[in-house]
């Protein structure tokens, strides 16, 4: 979960007037192609909450319960895949809204252990707020999961998290080894796995943070 920026290029400008005119209908619809198109534009076609790319859903940061002006906001629509929207649901909030919000600055994400040894996902709060700390209980869920179903879902995205985060400790030892053009090049995909486009980045932002001492340059790419 990292910080997004909201932008408003012709696609969100088109989504803004679909919006306002659902919003005048009895049953108007907030899912409308050219909204989701925007949204999926936006988010780089990962959910905003665990940051994999699939199947998706337009979500509310917060919960409109019926209330018009916050179903037909378009800074309140957000994409989430199927297994982060229906363990949020209502249950979360208040939350920390990552299109204004660096979310990996608040909260450490962290993969500990390795193959032999027991692993697991850590969230740890670095902000006393509210939204931070209700927003790690999301994440725990989302990445430990309540029921059996849950779990089972955790658990494939878990796996996910590992091959992305494998792939990417490469990189970082390759550009350790590297010199040269090669170390140039093979920084140019760290430096894109940092990104925001990427998935999983929270975690791999992380990685480098907590190894600040071994790679120092590589720091200013964690922002």
């Amino acid at each position: 979960m990292v910080k997004i920026e909201r932008t408003n290029g012709e696609n969100a400008k088109i989504a803004i007037a679909s919006l306002e005119k659902e919003k005048q209908k009895k049953n108007g619809n907030y899912n409308a192609s050219e909204i989701f198109d925007a949204i999926n534009e936006i988010f780089h076609g990962k959910c905003y909450l665990c940051e994999q790319r699939g199947f998706y859903q337009v979500e509310h940061l917060i919960p409109h319960k019926g209330n018009k002006d916050l179903e037909f906001e378009w800074n309140n629509l957000f994409l989430a895949c199927p297994h982060c929207n229906n363990i949020k649901r209502d249950k979360y909030t208040p939350i920390l809204d990552c299109c204004k919000v660096d979310v990996d600055q608040k909260i450490a994400f962290r993969k500990h252990g390795y193959w032999g040894t027991e692993e697991y996902l850590e969230f740890t709060a670095l902000s006393d707020d509210a939204e931070t700390k209700m927003t790690v209980k999301l994440l725990e869920e989302i990445h430990h999961g309540s029921t059996p179903q849950k779990q089972a879902e955790a658990k494939i995205l878990y796996v996910k998290i590992v091959k992305s985060m494998r792939t990417f400790k490469n990189y970082v030892l390759e550009y350790e080894a590297a010199k040269g053009q090669t170390k140039l090049d093979t920084l140019e995909l760290i430096k894109l796995e940092l990104k925001s486009t990427s998935e999983f980045t929270a975690f791999k932002r992380w990685l480098i943070r907590d190894a600040k001492e071994k790679y120092p340059e590589l720091q200013q790419y964690c922002q």
